[in-house]
């Protein structure tokens, strides 16, 4: 009986209205239904270029990832590259050691392996298959068989596995598609990545599309300015076979599932398809879709990723906002005659409320789960909140850190000024660079900092969103990388490559300047014998220690190689009266005198040494070594134990 009532006293008004108070009343309702829709189609269109916005960074960042990971394959490659020219006949055994030594598969997540394959001309063929045999391989053969003008064998790929061993003896130069990208890299003399192809190593199962990276290795010494005597001096291609779903598994991170991956090999059509993260799917014709083109060792990537429905999945917040333009709207025109809508009213906001708070706690929940540093700004740059992973990665208290500005965690002279960043963010634009961030404990890290602008309804910048990555670890394997490209594993000493370069800039600055440089020839008296009596692990360290002794008698201006097995060279870059450099060569002659303590043993070499100057004794690189040579095994002759002049 009370509903009753109640309904009764609702419904009275309504038999009472006037046709002016309804043609009021629906005029008013279609007015805010008009604004709501107006309002609605507004939010949608903005959600629709924030998910491209969302999806075309990420986009970019996966192609910057793409070109930092071939970045270091390069490094890599370089590496190996360096090692097998410090030898100057093929050591197999060293090279598979060196590979064992690298670790590659733990810093290159995604490369197969890591091989070497030879130049054969077709009258070494026997002898070069002999010689394989001989080291090991009883079976080995170079396949496939026919006459051929040139030809190529995998001699070593390391992991040794059973999915490599399947590649040995295999000859890549027959293959158009690999003789394509091999050709390029000795045209160039720089890394060449292959168009798509299969890897000899797959089998009829998880067939993959594969690509290969090539770097050319050429003699030591020999000129290599042209394509014509690069083609003379070559020696193979230290290469990288890479499976594209192994490869490019890592790259979508966070968005897996969220984002489908696509990368083709030059043009998009499904024959140039190396990799899709959802194999079998129709690509769709109306979703939200950003393509982009990296050029990586001469071959052009297009990588298109496609927004899948999950992606940016939460709660849409344009249909809250809708709901409550309308109900705004209908409670105006009807407020006056009905005030019961006032309890369905709020019923339906604490439900819309409701969802906005279960959206909140999903966003501050990822968040604070979040391994990397999240952080937000005030517009002056003063953090205003900060993450659990932004207190980890600092190492400061949550209490430390809000009310200061952002950049005071930068190292002295890391990273950009503040009125400069600001003012780029102001103007819309995200900004990501490397700094290095000084944690509580005193320890620096190298940070990825990604800075994005966050603006309030009239577009206006409020503060700055940040995301922090630590790649400390990453940097220091690339700065691994690049160490073993230019020094002797051993010793640390520079190699061979990395000395030829430093001698042939001190010529350049010599023939500038006027002025003279000396180069020292060192080769260490009965090292042989030490090494045959007393094993080659106390010989190693009778390297080591011989380095550390001569590094120690000469200038940090001045350069230290190893030519290989007990030969040094040194470099001194600016000499005056000749004795400059007899002084230095007596030093190291008074240093290796000494007697060394290894494990325990009492060790004596003596060393000789012959000394060439610029540019009485010669007026090129080839023409100085070969008379310092001599020099040496002047001194060797006249009894050991002494520097002597060129003559």
């Amino acid at each position: 009986m009370h509903d009753a009532e109640d309904l009764g006293a609702d419904t009275a008004p309504v038999r009472s209205w006037s046709p002016v108070g309804g043609v009021f009343i629906a005029v008013a309702l279609a007015c805010a239904i008009g604004a709501a829709f107006v309002v609605w189609r507004h939010l949608g269109q903005r959600h629709e270029e924030q998910v491209y916005a969302h999806l075309a960074s990420h986009s970019a960042e996966v192609v910057l990832k793409v070109s930092e990971r071939f970045h270091s394959y390069r490094m890599l490659l370089r590496s190996g590259q360096a090692f097998l020219r410090s030898r100057e006949d093929l050591d197999l055994a060293a090279w598979r050691t060196y590979l064992q030594r690298l670790s590659f598969q733990e810093d290159f997540p995604g490369v197969q392996g890591i091989g070497f394959a030879q130049w054969i001309l077709p009258d070494q063929l026997e002898a070069h298959t002999r010689a394989m045999r001989e080291f090991g391989s009883s079976d080995y053969r170079v396949w496939p068989e026919g006459q051929r003008e040139f030809l190529s064998s995998i001699v070593v790929l390391e992991p040794a596995d059973w999915r490599n061993a399947r590649a040995i003896g295999y000859d890549m130069y027959s293959e158009p598609v690999r003789r394509e990208a091999m050709d390029r890299a000795v045209q160039s003399g720089e890394a060449a990545l292959s168009r798509k192809t299969v890897l000899v190593q797959e089998t009829e199962t998880d067939v993959q599309a594969g690509v290969l990276l090539y770097m050319p290795l050429f003699g030591d010494g020999m000129p290599v300015a042209t394509e014509a005597e690069r083609w003379i001096a070559l020696r193979g291609w230290v290469y990288l076979p890479f499976r594209m779903a192994s490869l490019m598994r890592q790259m979508l991170d966070q968005h897996r599932g969220q984002v489908r991956m696509q990368v083709f090999d030059g043009i998009h059509a499904p024959e140039a398809l190396l990799y899709d993260s959802h194999a079998g799917m129709p690509e769709s014709a109306t979703g939200q879709v950003s393509t982009e083109r990296a050029q990586l060792g001469g071959i052009e990537w297009i990588i298109r990723l496609e927004a899948l429905p999950s992606f940016d999945a939460e709660p849409d917040i344009r249909q809250a906002e809708f709901i409550s333009v309308v109900l705004v709207g209908v409670l105006l025109v009807m407020m006056a005659l009905f005030f019961a809508i006032t309890r369905e009213r709020a019923a339906r906001l604490a439900r819309t409320t409701g969802s906005l708070r279960r959206s909140e706690a999903k966003y501050s929940t990822l968040v604070n789960l979040a391994h990397d540093g999240i952080a937000a700004t005030d517009a002056d740059f003063r953090l205003t909140f900060v993450n659990p992973g932004f207190v980890d990665l600092v190492g400061r208290a949550e209490s430390q850190l809000l009310g200061h500005a952002l950049d005071e965690l930068w190292a002295d002279g890391s990273g950009e000024s503040r009125e400069l960043i600001l003012a780029r963010l102001e103007e819309g634009q995200s900004k990501r660079y490397e700094v290095r961030v000084t944690r509580g404990d005193g320890r620096q890290l190298t940070v990825l900092a990604s800075l994005a602008p966050l603006n309030d309804g009239w577009g206006r910048m409020k503060g700055v969103i940040a995301l922090l990555s630590d790649i400390t670890e990453r940097k220091e394997a690339e700065r691994r990388i690049a160490h073993m490209a230019t020094h002797d594993i051993l010793t640390g000493a520079v190699n061979r490559l990395m000395f030829g370069e430093l001698l042939g800039y001190a010529l350049v600055q010599a023939r500038r300047s006027g002025h003279r440089f000396a180069l020292l020839f060192i080769d260490l008296d009965h090292f042989k014998q030490v090494n045959d009596e007393l094993g080659h692990h106390v010989g190693d360290l009778l390297l080591c220690e011989a380095v550390r002794r001569m590094q120690g008698s000469i200038r940090s201006s001045d350069a230290l190689g190893r030519r290989g097995g007990d030969e040094f060279v040194v470099l001194l870059p600016e000499v005056g009266a000749d004795k400059d450099a007899e002084i230095v060569a007596e030093k190291i002659r008074a240093a290796l005198e000494k007697p060394f303590v290894l494990e325990g043993r009492e060790v004596r070499i003596s060393s000789s040494i012959g000394i060439a100057l610029y540019p009485e004794d010669g007026k090129d690189e080839h023409e100085l070594m070969c008379r310092a040579d001599e020099a040496m095994y002047r001194a060797k002759l006249g009894g050991r134990n002494r520097a002597c002049r060129a003559r």
